[in-house]
């Protein structure tokens, strides 16, 4: 069993070089703006054919993130940009996107591919379609425990990889839809505003109830290595360089310790870890009784170095005694015993005894400008640092061209362009009448619903409900126009069960399936007669959709995140499947394996218009907006984009018939309820 490599990050031109300098075994770059983190400086082709060069000529590895979802404008964009890393190539491409992995089955075989953590892989099933599909490793979701991953890596040969330290998302990664639901910008293209690092209130509570500390798993890389992993991953493209400097030698000071030896390489590292100043450290979901560790209500902000404690506070000046140098530019933050996160600031002055120097030693008293709300004897915590930086960007890039060679990258062949793109088909209007699906969780609305008018039902395969029907015969009129929608969650403990629940309604003839997770194609003991791909799969292109089709989908439920614009170019270039989109429903903003503070069904404030609903399945907090998505008033639009299978999604909701009727009603009338969203149908997806 090799060792893991340790994976480092380099958001720019400096940050590859410290991890270079300070002991990487591979460097992940992202490509532009189609990536994961597309707000960091991010590489060209040019340059990223450079830093393969010099980082092989180190004995290091380079992969390229192009994990963004792909917009059906910007498949052109990808086709031209996998010719050039095609002949460049890197030593993987880390992708979540099906369109990039069916370009590059049919037309770039040379590429290795990596699936991101944004592929939402959790569970042995998972890995296992992914190593049929070609992927040559798998980054796993930063959900599971130790003994999940001891399963997961026992039962594949397939390279796995996973986070050990940086930052967690509160949401299971590429199910987040917050950032996009309040305003277009997506996480899945690498635009997330953060909106689970915002203060919210719950009646009389207050506090960063979604916003989780940073992982920091440097105590658990001797277990860790225990495992048959491929590497530990540092997050931190949107860091500074001092801090991937500090991460990578404080993991490779443990990762090189010699056995016996790694109790006291782990002391130092954590020495090291110090300096990469970020929020509290955790060990995540790593040892399953200390997830509850995760967030800290009361605290958002990056926690750091102590640094100082305040000795008096006089007018408009305050006075620290530092327990660590100082200098002009650093940002601290206070700290105090009180349950509430404190002022955050830069130093832009220091007075010691009348004079101005730019840096104040250990054991001295220096005067700066009062802060709001500090107290004498709060803690002050360096975050971030001016000092440390080596060469400048400029002069990191003239060395990176006189140690290379200039790349000779050969423009895409006009006939590949082609062979790429979809044929796209003339739509006749009124070609197919409209059908409707309608989304269900709640098992006492299943009867109604097939008492009514709609096409299809979709029931959300529950164990409950998969229990309660396993045992129940079902006419075949009525099992026909019943799909079993599957959770996009299923933790590996529990997917033995919904294996043998599976076979069992297969074999009583419920044979048409809604799968929401690449896991799931492992499920069926013979193929369904129909299956429809969730929208969970982020379709916003058509090669995306075509690959779904080639694995046995029929129909799509396309992303919700799609705008008017991008909905109409990708409806206009589908072929041989059926796209379908929910025009109504309470989506799941975030998917957390985390329970949160405020009780259970309480509502939370994000502002005076923006309230979020919560509650607890399957082990997993799903939180909702308050308004519904519904594009009622859009129908007719709709239907010319050629787009006339509707989903009513009423999951997250308990109706009586009488109100379930109601939704039918608005529906035929095509109007909105008056509180509504549209997400980012009238908007524009970013």
């Amino acid at each position: 069993m090799n060792p893991p490599e340790l994976l480092a990050p380099a958001g720019n031109i400096e940050g590859f070089f410290a991890a270079l300098d300070n002991g990487a075994d591979a460097i992940y770059v992202g490509y532009r703006h189609l990536n994961a983190r597309a707000l960091a400086a991010n590489f060209n082709l040019e340059d990223i054919a450079r830093l393969n060069e010099y980082a092989h000529r180190q004995g290091v590895k380079l992969y390229v993130a192009l994990n963004a979802a792909v917009l059906e404008e910007e498949i052109e964009e990808i086709v031209n940009t996998l010719s050039g890393l095609s002949q460049v190539e890197p030593d993987g491409l880390i992708i979540q996107d099906g369109a990039i992995a069916r370009l590059c089955r049919l037309h770039f075989p040379n590429l290795n591919l990596h699936a991101s953590t944004l592929m939402t892989v959790h569970n042995s099933a998972g890995v296992e379609q992914l190593h049929s599909m070609g992927f040559q490793r798998v980054v796993l979701a930063r959900e599971l425990t130790i003994e999940e991953l001891a399963h997961i890596t026992a039962s594949t040969t397939l390279e796995l990889e996973i986070f050990v330290h940086g930052a967690l998302c509160y949401s299971y990664s590429g199910l987040c839809l917050a950032s996009s639901f309040y305003g277009g910008r997506s996480s899945v293209r690498g635009r997330c505003v953060q909106p689970c690092r915002r203060l919210y209130r719950s009646g009389r509570q207050q506090g960063y109830f979604l916003s989780p500390n940073d992982l920091s798993a440097i105590d658990l890389i001797p277990r860790l290595r225990q495992l048959r992993l491929a590497a530990f991953k540092i997050e931190g493209r949107m860091k500074p360089s001092s801090y991937v400097a500090a991460v990578v030698r404080a993991y490779r000071l443990v990762l090189d310790a010699a056995p016996g030896d790694e109790a006291r390489a782990i002391a130092k590292a954590r020495g090291f870890l110090k300096d990469a100043y970020g929020r509290k450290p955790t060990q995540g979901f790593l040892l399953a009784d200390k997830s509850g560790e995760i967030i800290t209500p009361h605290r958002s902000g990056a926690s750091g170095r102590l640094a100082a404690k305040v000795e008096w506070v006089r007018g408009n000046r305050m006075g620290l005694k530092l327990s660590s140098p100082l200098a002009l530019g650093d940002r601290l933050r206070l700290d105090s015993d009180e349950e509430v996160e404190k002022t955050a600031f830069t130093i832009r002055e220091i007075v010691v005894k009348g004079k101005h120097p730019a840096v104040a030693s250990t054991g001295t008293v220096i005067s700066v400008p009062r802060i709001r709300d500090v107290r004498r004897g709060d803690r002050v915590f360096k975050t971030g640092s001016k000092l440390g930086k080596n060469l400048s960007a400029a002069k990191l890039r003239r060395l990176l061209k006189e140690k290379t060679s200039k790349p000779q990258i050969v423009g895409p062949v006009p006939l590949m362009e082609a062979k790429a793109s979809p044929q796209t088909k003339k739509l006749k209007p009124g070609k197919r009448a409209t059908t409707l699906y309608l989304r269900l969780s709640h098992l006492p609305l299943l009867n109604t619903a097939l008492e009514s008018n709609a096409d299809y039902i979709l029931l959300q395969a529950t164990k409950f409900n998969l229990n309660s029907l396993s045992k129940r015969r079902m006419v075949s009129s009525k099992k026909n126009r019943l799909f079993w929608g599957l959770p996009a969650i299923i933790h590996q403990k529990d997917l033995e069960f919904y294996r043998e629940q599976v076979g069992k309604l297969q074999q009583m003839g419920h044979n048409r399936w809604l799968v929401a997770n690449w896991a799931h194609f492992r499920l069926f003991t013979r193929p369904p007669d129909a299956i429809i791909a969730d929208y969970t799969f982020n379709v916003l292109n058509s090669h995306a959709a075509l690959l779904l089709n080639e694995m046995g989908c029929q129909r799509v439920i396309l992303s919700l995140e799609n705008d008017q614009d991008n909905l109409k170019k990708l409806a206009a270039a589908i072929q041989r499947l059926t796209p379908l989109a929910t025009v109504f429903g309470w989506p799941s903003l975030f998917t957390s394996r985390l329970r949160l503070k405020p009780r259970e069904g309480s509502t939370i404030w994000g502002s005076k218009t923006n309230r979020l609903q919560h509650d607890r399945q399957s082990g997993l907090t799903l939180v909702r907006s308050d308004l519904p998505l519904c594009l009622f008033d859009y129908l007719t639009e709709l239907a010319k984009m050629g787009v006339v299978d509707f989903v009513v999604d009423l999951r997250g909701q308990k109706f009586h018939s009488r109100e379930f009727y109601g939704f039918l009603r608005r529906l035929e009338e095509q109007r909105c309820p008056q509180g509504h969203s549209t997400f980012n149908y009238l908007g524009k997806l970013m």
